[in-house]
């Protein structure tokens, strides 16, 4: 007696009666749903080892993630094979509705790999902003990511209507005029979107910087789509409409990469050239001495005659950049400068006026 081939399977199930094959049916069902799980973790063994032969690109945890989905492909499949022992898969309807849940298992399993590329995207970042020069935001990436999504679902859903029979063109139409009369409804909020998506793109600022601009002075704590909030040195939130920032300059003191010190001392008229010139070098020396001013960067110079001094310019630049540790060291060098003055035997001048009384 020979083995039993596939068509020989069929004929008998042909002949079988109803009760058996709607028993049948319910093992098959009950045994796919069943094996879904050990299924699937077989699935995401195989797919583990093969996406990371020579290097780990993907996480047990995310890759189980996404292959979510494939425990309703098995129990889709086995539902299938459960309605084609009973004589229903050629049905039209049957069809249909199979047809329109292999479409939104599909969609839903680009989605849920599309979250691990994007996450994969997030964890080289590093990597790609020393090789590639791009450095992606999370902000930046949860906007394509969502709007990935969006693409994704529209067109599965487009792709379930047309099963249904509906006329997708018509639809696309109507949709069409609705969203032209939404936009022009919307068009604040179209130009803060595009405004935000600038910025992301353009990087005039980032989280954590304080910048200036002709309306607002803060720290920013967050950028989104719509607006950028930022916390200014009275320790309140302003929130700023994004197409209004990239409208004005925009100072982002943040990425000095030194800060500039300029301040005028006045010497008193009694102080002799000697004394003025030695005080000019020893300044300039501590100066460019000093470890936290950029090397050969100051420019001391006995600028003018003032009404009431002898005035000394004073021009350096700082390594230090931060506001609170700038100051500090501005500080201390102005201190070296008072010793200096005081070393050289001068006083520094204070606003003096001499009268000339005359008798008749």
């Amino acid at each position: 007696m020979g083995i039993l081939g596939f068509s020989d399977l069929l004929a008998i199930l042909a002949a079988a009666s109803p009760l058996l094959k709607l028993l049948l049916a319910l093992v098959v069902f009950v045994l796919f749903w069943a094996l879904k799980k050990p299924l699937t973790n077989l699935v995401s063994k195989v797919l583990f080892r093969l996406l990371n032969l020579k290097k780990q690109w993907i996480s047990k945890e995310k890759l189980n993630h996404a292959l979510v989905p494939c425990h309703s492909v098995f129990a889709l499949l086995g539902a299938y094979i459960a309605l084609d022992i009973m004589g229903w898969a050629d049905n039209a309807l049957v069809l249909h509705a199979v047809r329109i849940a292999v479409i939104g298992l599909v969609a839903w399993i680009l989605v849920r790999f599309w979250d691990v590329c994007a996450d994969l995207l997030l964890d080289a970042n590093d990597f790609m902003g020393k090789q590639l020069n791009l450095n992606l935001s999370k902000t930046l990436m949860s906007f394509v990511r969502m709007a990935v999504k969006v693409v994704l679902i529209v067109f599965a859903a487009l792709a379930i209507v047309a099963e249904t029979g509906t006329d997708v063109t018509a639809l696309i139409t109507g949709l069409g005029l609705g969203g032209l009369t939404f936009a022009l409804a919307a068009q604040d909020t179209a130009s803060n979107l595009f405004a935000g998506v600038v910025i992301l793109l353009d990087h005039p600022f980032d989280v954590d910087d304080y910048i200036e601009t002709p309306d607002v002075v803060g720290t920013v704590e967050e950028i989104t789509f719509r607006s950028t909030r930022l916390r200014t040195l009275t320790n309140t939130q302003v929130i700023v409409p994004n197409n209004v920032l990239t409208s004005k300059p925009i100072t982002n003191w943040s990425r000095l990469q030194k800060r500039r010190v300029a301040f005028t001392i006045g010497l008193e008229y009694g102080t002799t050239s000697d004394k003025m010139q030695r005080c000019v070098e020893r300044i300039t020396e501590m100066l460019n001495n000093s470890e936290e001013v950029v090397p050969e960067s100051a420019c001391v110079n006995f600028d003018a005659f003032a009404d009431s001094s002898l005035n000394i310019s004073i021009v350096y630049y700082t390594k230090e950049v931060a506001l609170a540790p700038h100051l500090k060291i501005k500080e201390a060098l102005n201190l070296n400068v008072m010793a200096i003055v005081e070393e050289e035997g001068c006083s520094f001048a204070y606003p003096t006026q001499t009268l000339h009384i005359q008798k008749d």
